[in-house]
């Protein structure tokens, strides 16, 4: 059974985000709201794969949704996101950072509901993993996936938020079955999603994650495992200047 659709909402007028909270708690759907008063206090929270939708006040006290909208994309390309706004004006700049829709405040009805329906079928597009745990199938995207151990002849999946689940199988298979880059294998034992490594320790010979914890690189491979790395940040680079 899919869950239902996690957003965050970040509005600095308390009276906005009451109007809005209630157009998405009678659209139908089941929906878990997180408010945020201002920028900050949302990316301080934020990790990928967090949320199903991100809806922001373009112009905030504080951190404003531009520059908010630019720290979410550093962590998550592909979550959708939707400005508010109180005019039709919108900055320039606001459309660098694949925005999803701009709604004008107070939004109506049947835009928030079109957009959610978009957002729900974004989700149910995005690439994913599927994985038995506990008894039962649950699809992982591969954009919280951080790394995955072999531990015998159970793998462990390391997510983004800290959580962990565990499945009976072989790296070797689901190697096979993910986008290299951005997941890279680098030990015998290790399979990691590029995109959450923080950096290369030389002298311990592992990938620092992001959200912390280490990753083991065969001594052998670790000239190729740091250039993987560097063209993949590089290529990141490119695409998102």
């Amino acid at each position: 059974m899919m869950r239902g659709l996690k957003i965050a909402v970040c509005e600095d007028e308390p009276e906005e985000y009451e109007k809005l909270k209630r157009l998405l708690d009678e659209s139908g759907r089941e929906v878990e709201i997180d408010y945020f008063p201002e920028g900050s206090a949302l990316l301080k929270s934020f990790y990928a794969g967090k949320y199903d939708l991100v809806l922001l006040d373009i112009y905030m006290k504080g951190m404003g949704g531009i520059e908010t909208v630019a720290g979410i994309r550093q962590t998550d390309e592909e979550v959708p996101v939707a400005y508010l706004t109180g005019s039709g004006d919108f900055a320039l700049e606001a459309y660098h950072y694949h925005v999803l829709r701009y709604l004008v405040k107070p939004p109506k009805k049947e835009e928030v509901e079109e957009l959610l329906s978009m957002a729900e079928k974004m989700r149910e597009h995005l690439p994913s993993l599927t994985i038995r745990t506990d008894g039962r199938e649950r699809k992982v995207p591969l954009r919280q996936v951080r790394y995955i151990e072999q531990n015998n002849r159970n793998l462990n999946y390391y997510l983004t938020g800290g959580e962990e689940l565990t499945s009976r199988g072989r790296l070797d298979e689901v190697e096979q079955s993910v986008p290299r880059p951005p997941f890279y294998r680098c030990h015998k034992s290790f399979l990691v999603n590029l995109a959450h490594v923080k950096d290369f320790d030389e002298d311990l010979n592992v990938f620092e994650m992001s959200e912390g914890g280490v990753v083991y690189v065969r001594r052998q491979s670790t000239r190729e495992a740091v250039r993987a790395f560097r063209d993949f940040m590089f290529a990141q680079l490119r695409e998102n200047p």
